[in-house]
């Protein structure tokens, strides 16, 4: 799944497998996603390999984009996690178009990045592109189904 940015900076979000593919029985071990994000922005190009989402989020992540693409309002204007190292932001929204920052925190931020200052990619995205990510994440987490819930 790619988050293409404006001025060509763009995200990379791909799922390598579960976390701990073996732990089947437990509501958080078992949903651990090893995630692949690959950035290029103003700041740099960088890429990172860490378990920073969990099924149920990236559920979230697509009902949260679902949400922007049919002009509905959403819970919050920014989507969190419970490792803080992404966050989406809806900076303005309008009928046409959805402006938002995917922004970095801690650990995905490249070597030479200023430890503080605000990494991020700012993207403006249509109703299309919109329907497209949702595409793209449902079928990203196509094969990861969330395991262990009583």
């Amino acid at each position: 799944m790619i988050f293409n940015g404006i001025n060509d900076q763009s995200v990379e979000l791909r799922i390598i497998n579960y976390q701990f593919p073996e732990i089947t029985n437990c509501e958080y071990d078992s949903n651990w996603l090893l995630m692949s994000l690959k950035v290029e922005s103003r700041d740099g190009n960088w890429e990172i390999v860490d378990s920073f989402l969990l099924v149920r989020e990236l559920k979230t992540m697509i009902e949260w984009f679902e949400k922007l693409s049919h002009d509905v309002e959403t819970d919050s204007s920014s989507l969190m996690f419970i490792e803080p190292n992404l966050e989406f932001k809806l900076i303005k929204k309008t009928k046409a178009e959805k402006h938002l920052k995917i922004i970095f925190n801690l650990a995905p931020q490249h070597e030479n990045a200023y430890e503080h200052k605000e990494h991020f990619v700012y993207a403006v995205y249509n109703e299309k592109d919109l329907n497209l990510i949702v595409k793209q994440l449902k079928e990203e987490i196509e094969h990861y189904p969330q395991r262990a819930i009583s």
